[in-house]
């Protein structure tokens, strides 16, 4: 029964991984304006409630380790920290990117519902461990193979998520479709890269703004390629409670 209420929305992962999706950058940047400001004080709340989890956790690193200890770490503290970090906010980060693929086909989804359920996926922390390490490889041999793996794997987290992905898969299929499409993508990326650092010269005060278009942005750019299912009707109504991720 549940299967016959499945809808998909948007786009087809085969037809992407033959580049015979049409990906308008233009259009899904004024889209993803729009969900911005419709949803502007609830992506907020969850950029806030990340940013003040990352910034408890650096405080308390703080108490434990030593100024020097963190200039020059250790291997094992390195690990160590990595491993911390990963744990903490990969759940967070990867919570705000499914609201914004929510909002894209109509679906409220509370963060820290999203939160909750995310925290106890193993292999959510597995893809993100694996990613890290690839983008670590990629910066070791030169900086733009690093930068092409993390432009080319930004999608692999909420893949596993919403498409029940296994973790290589999951990159596998984020790494090809960014080969297809990696002229918008790329610019999307780049553009973005460089409104966060200049919203920093702001004081911070432009991520305000930043922070939920980019998220809104990626999140209709996932539907066009990708699709979203989601259980219930269809709806264009950002307060549609029929509708619910079948993530």
């Amino acid at each position: 029964m549940e299967q016959d209420n499945k809808n998909n929305l948007g786009g087809n992962v085969d037809k992407s991984l033959r580049g015979e999706t049409p990906l308008d950058l233009n259009a899904c940047v004024k889209e993803g304006w729009q969900l911005s400001k419709q949803h502007f004080y609830s992506t907020l709340q969850g950029g806030l409630f990340t940013l003040g989890i990352i910034l408890a956790m650096l405080m308390l690193i703080g108490r434990f380790v030593s100024i020097d200890d963190l200039q020059n770490p250790s291997v094992s503290l390195s690990y160590g920290l990595n491993l911390l970090f990963t744990l903490v906010t990969t759940p967070l980060i990867t919570a705000l990117m499914m609201m914004g693929i929510g909002h894209s086909v109509g679906v409220n989804v509370p963060f820290l519902s999203l939160v909750k359920r995310l925290a106890t996926s193993a292999l959510l922390i597995l893809s993100a461990l694996m990613l890290g390490a690839l983008a670590n490889l990629g910066l070791a041999l030169y900086i733009l193979p690093g930068l092409y793996l993390a432009m080319s794997t930004g999608f692999a987290l909420v893949l596993l998520v919403e498409k029940k992905y296994r973790p290589s898969q999951a990159i596998l299929v984020s790494m090809r479709v960014f080969n297809r499409y990696w002229g918008p993508l790329s610019q999307f990326y780049i553009v973005s890269f460089i409104l966060f650092v200049g919203g920093l010269f702001t004081f911070g005060i432009a991520l305000i703004w930043i922070v939920p278009w980019y998220l809104h942005t990626k999140g209709v750019l996932y539907r066009t390629l990708f699709g979203v299912e989601v259980l219930g009707q269809p709806s264009t109504h950002s307060n549609n409670k029929d509708s619910v991720f079948y993530a």
